[in-house]
């Protein structure tokens, strides 16, 4: 529960602390004294939105705090933790938010700066705020239908957990079988793209990523043969001798080699060259023989050159299309294998989706059907329990109703649409609830929902702005002693107007404006005895006489007498 809002230089506010307790919390005060500035401070607490206008005029920047209670509270507590966020050893904890004119918000939990969507997470699991803005989400269907939902229990919002996954699943099946149904037509033509490309580069053969360089040597063989005869065939000669050039470089050679042995036998000294040039004409030797092969090998052949011009310009062909060397071409070709394949499979996949379509909206509603059933139940427990609130509200004779309608579409919520419908007086039809209700009728609908959900909700504290507006009375006796009960239960923060609720208070707060040194500020101030006292009297006459303090000390004696015999 909260147990603690401090508030710092937060619109008229410069400083307030006010400490809550369990039961019944009750703000009162003239109108336009502020009270809606508190429960501004302390939805800003809780992570809700906030802009700058918000700071006290002449201040650079607010502060709200929030302290919880949260004791045994183990979902919160396990939210905690999995956002690594420290616990407190008294079982609290601080919610904290600053807000600049920079428009810069820094949020803490339990000291620790947390982004704004996990620290309004968190404040979902703490506070139920209901007011003007609640009311009209209640006369909302989808609101309705979460509620009813709710009220259902764990089977009702399993099967609704249900049937919204296999919704989830059955719409990305049909948006995928879609897609591969409208791309049908570009598909097909993707693919014959492929299959030609794939079949003109098999066709091409290619046997390496070297070929084009062995092809480009071959050719200037082919291209250059007769001068290449010619010239190997000079080079021999020159070399061995036998074309009328004169003695070759072999017999020359061969002549040094025996002057220079006869030498080396005469003087050592000369036997390194004699090595040398025995060396060299070895050497030579070698070359002829190889001058003379090669030359045996050359061909004039215009048709191998056609040829291989003819497989250079396939080449040059291909690498324009798929890639600057053959190893790019041959890379094309495995890319396009490999979407050509992809592309067929979703062939296949057309008629997989197609089943899973059908199998997946079969099996939608069949658990839809049971939540539907659910529903039924639920609606019918619902309508007994609201009749039975809505009586102890005065509205004995509002006859209220859960109308179901048949989707023919599916949906993520199941198949059907739910409203609340009330007939307000007897003989009336009844009619939707967003239509018919006023004001007054919205709040005690509401209050008697919230009273029928706080058993199964989880959260600690309900918080009612000016829940009596519009009505008066009996009526207001009773909501009343409705709120009265339900704070047995929840701590519950009531801003009132109404000495009826304020006189059942369990801690009672006034709040008031007043200038000070030229500024206005607002106040906040706990009563006790005659001072409550004091302040219900001026809410039933607008002044303190005598009578209207009689009468405010007989509401409060009432409702103290009333409390005892409920709660005994």
């Amino acid at each position: 529960m909260l147990v603690l809002l401090e508030i710092q230089d937060f619109g008229l506010i410069g400083q307030a602390s006010i400490e809550f307790t369990p039961g019944l919390n009750v703000l009162t005060g003239e109108t336009g004294a502020g009270k809606s500035i508190i429960v501004d401070a302390l939805q800003v607490a809780l992570g809700q939105r906030a802009s700058a206008e918000f700071i006290r005029t002449g201040r650079e920047k607010a502060r709200v705090t929030a302290v919880f209670e949260i004791g045994r509270h183990l979902p919160l507590k396990e939210k905690l933790s999995g956002w690594g966020i420290p616990g407190e050893e008294d079982g609290t904890l601080v919610m904290s938010r600053e807000l600049t004119r920079s428009g810069r918000n820094t949020c803490r939990l339990n000291g620790q700066a947390v982004t704004v969507g996990l620290y309004r997470e968190a404040g979902r699991f703490l506070v139920a705020l209901q007011g003007q803005y609640e009311q009209q989400t209640l006369a909302m269907p989808e609101h309705q239908l979460d509620l009813l939902d709710r009220f259902g229990g764990a089977q009702t919002e399993s099967l609704q957990k249900a049937v919204r996954e296999i919704y989830g699943r059955w719409r990305a099946a049909k948006v995928r079988l879609g897609e591969i149904t409208s791309n049908a037509k570009d598909r097909a033509r993707r693919l014959d793209m492929l299959r030609y490309q794939m079949e003109e580069i098999d066709r091409a053969k290619l046997s390496a990523p070297t070929e084009e360089e062995e092809l480009l040597r071959e050719r200037r063989r082919l291209a250059n043969a007769e001068k290449i005869l010619s010239l190997a065939g000079e080079g021999y000669e020159f070399l061995q001798g036998s074309g009328g050039h004169g003695p070759s470089a072999l017999d020359c050679l061969g002549q040094a080699r025996r002057c220079l042995s006869e030498l080396s036998r005469l003087d050592e000294a000369l036997a390194p060259s004699l090595a040398a040039v025995e060396s060299a004409y070895y050497q030579l030797e070698d070359v002829a023989r190889e001058l003379s092969g090669y030359r045996e090998q050359i061909q004039v052949d215009p048709e191998q050159l056609q040829l291989v011009e003819e497989r250079l310009a396939l080449l040059k062909n291909l690498k324009r299309k798929y890639g600057d060397t053959i190893a790019d071409i041959l890379r094309y070709r495995e890319q396009a294998a490999r979407e050509h394949d992809q592309l067929a499979a979703l062939e296949e996949d057309t008629a997989a989706l197609e089943e899973e379509v059908n199998r997946l909206e079969a099996e939608w509603r069949q658990v839809s059907r049971e939540l539907t059933r659910a529903r039924r139940e639920a609606a019918r427990r619902l309508q007994e329990a609201v009749a039975a609130e809505l009586a102890s509200l005065e509205m004995g004779k509002v006859e209220f109703c859960v109308q179901f309608e048949q989707l023919t579409g599916i949906s993520a919520h199941g198949q059907e649409r739910i409203e609340f419908f009330i007939s307000p007086n007897p003989g009336e039809p009844p009619r939707p609830l967003a239509k018919i209700a006023s004001g007054g009728e919205l709040s005690r609908i509401m209050l008697a929902l919230r009273t029928i959900l706080a058993s199964l909700d989880e959260i600690p504290t309900l918080v009612f702005d000016e829940v009596d507006t519009g009505i008066g009375g009996r009526t207001l006796q009773a909501v009343a002693e409705k709120l009265s009960r339900l704070a047995a239960r929840v701590q519950v923060i009531c801003v009132t107007h109404a000495a009826q609720v304020a006189c059942h208070a369990d801690n009672h707060y006034y709040v008031c404006k007043a200038v000070q040194d030229g500024q206005t500020n607002i106040y906040v101030e706990a009563l006790r005895e005659e001072k409550r006292v004091k302040e219900i009297a001026r809410m039933l006459a607008g002044k303190d006489d005598g009578l209207a303090w009689e009468h405010a000390r007989q509401l409060v004696w009432q409702a103290k007498q009333a409390k005892e015999a409920w709660s005994t």
